[in-house]
């Protein structure tokens, strides 16, 4: 085993539980505010609500798909790579996202209408990488199992974006406590954007002289963001240098609701969200690299220090410097990245869209049983999974939520808490707990919390009216 060589492996891909597609408590029950954008037809509690600022439902969330922490270093910090190989699938993917709410509101008519107006700001990105990729920086492209084999990295890809979503929402019953009905809009402005469009490589180490050979082009556009400073590893330049930042991508998406109450204790629901994406026009830049071949002979020792029975262990480690150095020069000569002639064309991407069917039982009036199957897409990739909830209300005051996710053969633990006092609600949850307690070892990690005013109804009490009498304790009935 090594240790030191694949710590910086380690900490990439240990962080997160294998599974991206998920639900979390902000996105099942009313009373977080969020339900009624994952779907319009399901109305808020409350009469009305506002939630202003980052405070009102500010959330991030950091998902991986490959084998976790504990699943290739033992307690003492020691890294089994083999374990981490056998665990990966053929793609692996490393993906985050943030929602930082700028303001929402909320205003219902009981039972029978809720109007809702939310702006946001969304970050999200995801790094795709072969696992091939992985098995040559372990084993090396002349292992037996690589020699003369192709080897595709073709999976392999980065994109990312930002961007500002105001929207409108709008959720109707349309038949008399039975059946309600919702619709939302979303206007998407784009503040950046990186999108790896074509991406090929193959790899093949020649059977006789342990030559590599690499083959393969890449297309890489980018809205906002300077592709030669980027893909050169310099920094990365911010649109706006600090201001407000410019819209630079434009776009529309929409969301679909059903609500539908077929006993009084058994509710059908279903909902479409996020169905839509972005053109990004502006501050648009592409750079290619062409289909072409490298060879590169390797490090040959022999004819560095000629036939000798021993090397000088000294110069080992400047001659693969040197080794490196050529290898780097090479392929930046050989796939030189290269400005699209003329204008470089617009591009899409896709907003996340999710998918959800299920029901909600209520045994007592203050517990709510809720099942729901999904399908999620984000950055071309579909993930499906399924999630229970258990929700007990004490009082219209306290809701608390804890709910099982199961993907990928493996369960994640949910909660969440909702605490009203008087017009004020604070909310907090997380999809995974364990993630929050021992990250290394659960991997996922996601957190919400959010601050509103809840305006409310509350039952009104009778008037007391004046006794005939006019005195006494009995004035008043």
């Amino acid at each position: 085993m090594m240790r030191s060589a694949w710590i910086w492996v380690a900490g990439i891909v240990c962080w997160c539980y294998p599974v991206r597609a998920q639900l979390g408590p902000m996105e099942l029950v009313p009373e977080w505010g969020q339900a009624g954008w994952s779907n319009p037809a399901m109305l808020h509690p409350s009469g009305s609500h506002i939630l202003l600022g980052g405070l009102s439902g500010f959330q991030v969330e950091l998902d991986h798909t490959g084998p976790v922490y504990s699943d290739f270093i033992d307690a003492e910090g020691w890294v089994d790579p083999m374990l981490m190989l056998e665990g990966m699938d053929p793609r692996e993917s490393i993906a985050s996202r943030a929602e930082v709410p700028l303001i929402s509101l909320g205003f219902r008519d009981e039972r029978r209408f809720e109007f809702r107006l939310r702006s946001r700001l969304v970050t999200e990105q995801q790094f795709d990488y072969d696992r091939d990729l992985f098995d040559i920086a372990w084993r090396g492209n002349g292992h037996p199992d690589n020699i003369g084999r192709p080897i595709s990295l073709s999976d392999m890809g980065f994109n990312a974006q930002a961007y500002l979503d105001h929207g409108v929402s709008v959720g109707a019953m349309a038949k008399e406590d039975k059946l309600w009905l919702g619709w939302g809009i979303h206007l998407l402005n784009g503040v950046g954007a990186f999108q790896t469009d074509g991406f090929e490589a193959i790899w093949t180490t020649d059977s006789l002289d342990y030559s590599w050979e690499l083959q393969g082009g890449a297309t890489f556009n980018a809205a906002g963001l300077d592709l030669d400073s980027l893909l050169g590893g310099g920094e990365i330049e911010v649109p706006g240098k600090g201001g407000l930042p410019p819209t630079l991508g434009a776009g529309v998406a929409f969301d679909y609701g059903l609500l539908w109450r077929m006993l009084p204790w058994f509710d059908l629901e279903a909902s479409v969200e996020g169905r839509g994406g972005m053109r990004w026009l502006e501050s648009l830049s592409r750079k290619e690299v062409g289909s072409d071949v490298f060879v590169l002979q390797g490090l040959d020792l022999v004819q560095e220090w000629g036939d000798r029975d021993s090397l000088p262990q000294d110069s080992i480690p400047e001659a693969f410097e040197d080794w490196l150095q050529g290898m780097q020069d090479s392929l930046a000569q050989t796939f030189a990245l290269e400005g699209v002639p003329g204008v470089a064309g617009a591009f899409d991407t896709r907003v996340r869209e999710t998918w959800r069917l299920g029901f909600r039982f209520r045994p007592v009036k203050a517990l709510e049983i809720s099942v729901l199957a999904y399908r999620q897409f984000r950055f071309g990739q579909t993930e499906e999974g399924g999630v229970f909830g258990l929700t007990y209300r004490l009082r219209g005051n306290v809701t608390t939520h804890i709910q099982g996710q199961f993907h990928a053969d493996r369960w994640l633990w949910g909660a969440g808490l909702s605490l009203r006092g008087g017009p004020l609600r604070f909310s907090a949850s997380a999809r995974h707990i364990p993630g929050l307690i021992w990250p290394l070892d659960s991997g996922h990690w996601q957190g919400q919390a959010g601050v509103s005013f809840d305006i409310g109804y509350r039952q009104k009490k009778p008037k007391r009216k004046k006794n005939d009498l006019g005195t006494g304790k009995g004035m008043w009935h």
